[in-house]
C-alpha cells in the first residue's frame, strides 16, 4: 500500500504540478532558513517545500516552524502542491477583497477542500486546528473512505465532519496522534507540521507504508514480579459480580525460566515485530519487577482505546505429557462490555490456528473463559494466548529457545493481520 491512495484526478493533477514545481524548484532553490536547525525532524521538509516554492520564508528570510499555520497558508500550500490551477468561479467568502484575485481559495472553494463558516467568511487569518487540517488534506486527496474507524482515546473530542478524515489521514501517515494515542483535535496546526503533512503529499509513491500503520495494539505479559505477591491482594472477577480471585499469582514455570520471565520475552518480541510493522504498540509492563493487578492491566487499553488486547501466558498441568498451544476468549454474563465477545472468538480462532501451524505445536483451539479479570473488565476486543505447557519437559525445552518464540510471534502477527483484513 502506498503512503496515500490518490483519487484519479488528483493523482494526475498532483503529478504534473509536480514535474514543473520541480522544474521551477531546481532552478531557484534558497539556502535553508536559519531558524531551522539542520537535526529538526522537519529539517528535510521544510527544505523541500521551500525550495519547491511550495511554502515561504517571510521577508526575513525565517521559515518561523513552530508558529501556528494560517487557513490562508494551508490553502496556498495545498494549491501549490497540486496542480496550481486555475477556477472560472470566484469564491465568494463575504471576507475576501474582491478587488484582487485569489486563486488558491478559488480552487479550494471549487473543489470543496474547505467551506465556509456559519456566516460564510474565509477567515483567511485564522490558525487551523488539526482536525480542520486532517479534514483539508482528506478532501484535497479526494475524500476516500477510511478502512476502519477512527480509534483515538480522544476521538470522543473529535468532531463528526472530521472522523473520517482523522481516520484515514492515520492509515495513510500523514497526521498521527501526539502521545498516548490522543490525536488533540483542536490543537493548532504548526508550519513546519504542515510542511511535513505536503510534503508526504507530493510524494504519493516514493515509499510502501508498513501493512499495520494506523493500527493500535496492547500487550499484556503476563504475571509480574512484585513485594505484593502471596500477601492475600484480591481482584474482583467483574465489575458485575462481587467474586474475587487472587491478584499477584507467580503463573507456572520449566526447567529454567518462570512464565513470568518466558511472558516478558515473547511479549517484548511481538512489541518490537508490530512497532517494525508500523502499528502503535502500548505495553501493560516492560520489566519483571512492577507491580500490576489485573484491573489495571485493562485500564490502560480502555483508556487509550486501542484496537485489541493481547495477553500472553504460558500453561502448566499435574499431568506432564499434556501439550500444546490454545487461546482463551472471553464469554458469559459477567462480562462487563459483551460486545467485545465476537471479535474477540474471531482473533482467538485465527491467532490459534497460525500459532499452531507456524510453530508444528499440538491446536487446542479456543477456549471461553466467563471468570478471567482481564476479560470482563476489558472494553476492547481482547485475547489471552496459552503459549504451551512449561510442565512438559520437551515443550519447556522449545519455548526456551529463540526460534521457537519467533515462530510463536509470527504466528500472532499473522494472525492480527488477518483479523485486520490486511492477508
Amino acid at each position: 500500500m502506498s503512503i496515500i491512495q490518490f483519487h484519479s484526478k488528483w493523482l494526475r493533477l498532483a503529478c504534473a504540478a509536480l514535474l514543473a514545481v520541480c522544474i521551477l524548484g531546481a532552478a531557484s532553490a534558497k539556502a535553508a532558513c536559519p531558524d531551522v536547525a539542520a537535526d529538526a525532524w522537519y529539517a528535510a521538509a521544510v527544505e523541500e517545500a521551500t525550495s519547491l516554492g511550495v511554502m515561504q520564508p517571510d521577508a526575513n528570510g525565517l521559515f518561523r516552524p513552530d508558529e501556528p499555520a494560517t487557513r490562508a497558508e494551508l490553502v496556498d500550500a495545498l494549491w501549490r502542491s497540486g496542480s496550481m490551477e486555475m477556477v472560472d468561479y470566484p469564491a465568494d467568502f463575504v471576507d475576501l477583497d474582491h478587488s484582487v484575485s485569489h486563486p488558491a481559495v478559488d480552487w479550494a472553494a471549487a473543489y470543496g477542500v474547505v467551506t465556509g463558516d456559519d456566516q460564510h467568511r474565509f477567515r483567511g487569518g485564522d490558525n487551523v486546528s488539526r482536525q480542520e487540517f486532517a479534514a483539508m488534506v482528506w478532501r484535497f486527496c479526494g475524500f476516500s473512505a477510511p478502512r476502519r474507524d477512527v480509534n483515538y482515546a480522544d476521538t470522543d473530542s473529535i468532531s463528526e465532519y472530521a472522523a473520517c478524515a482523522v481516520a484515514w489521514c492515520r492509515e495513510n501517515g500523514l497526521l498521527n496522534g501526539v502521545g498516548e494515542n490522543r490525536f488533540d483535535p483542536n490543537g493548532l496546526v504548526t508550519r513546519a507540521q504542515t510542511a511535513a503533512v505536503i510534503t508526504r503529499l507530493m510524494r504519493p509513491g516514493d515509499y510502501e507504508l508498513p501493512p499495520l500503520t494506523g493500527c493500535v495494539i496492547c500487550v499484556d505479559p503476563g504475571h509480574c514480579v512484585t513485594p505484593l505477591a502471596g500477601k492475600g491482594y484480591r481482584d474482583p472477577v467483574s465489575p458485575l459480580s462481587n467474586e474475587t480471585k487472587a491478584t499477584y499469582t507467580t503463573g507456572t514455570e520449566g526447567k529454567n525460566l518462570t512464565e513470568e520471565k518466558l511472558n516478558l520475552i515473547v511479549g517484548l518480541k511481538l512489541r518490537d515485530r508490530l512497532r517494525e510493522l508500523g502499528a502503535t504498540v502500548f505495553m501493560t509492563r516492560e520489566v519483571s519487577n512492577i507491580t500490576i493487578n489485573g484491573v489495571e492491566r485493562c485500564e490502560l487499553p480502555n483508556r487509550l482505546r486501542v484496537d485489541v488486547a493481547v495477553r500472553i501466558h504460558a500453561d502448566g498441568n499435574d499431568d506432564r505429557s499434556v501439550h500444546g498451544v490454545c487461546v482463551m476468549t472471553p464469554t458469559g454474563d459477567l462480562l462487563g462490555t459483551p460486545s467485545i465477545k465476537d471479535e474477540s472468538v474471531r482473533l482467538g480462532q485465527l491467532m490459534v490456528d497460525a500459532v499452531a501451524a507456524k510453530t508444528g505445536a499440538k491446536n487446542r483451539g479456543i477456549m471461553p473463559r466467563y471468570d478471567l479479570t482481564g476479560f470482563n473488565f476489558s472494553e476492547v476486543p481482547t485475547v489471552l494466548i496459552e503459549m504451551g505447557f512449561m510442565t512438559n519437559a520437551a515443550e519447556d525445552a522449545l519455548l526456551e529457545t529463540d526460534e521457537y518464540q519467533n515462530k510463536i510471534v509470527d504466528g500472532m502477527i499473522e494472525s492480527l493481520m488477518q483479523w485486520y483484513g490486511l492477508e
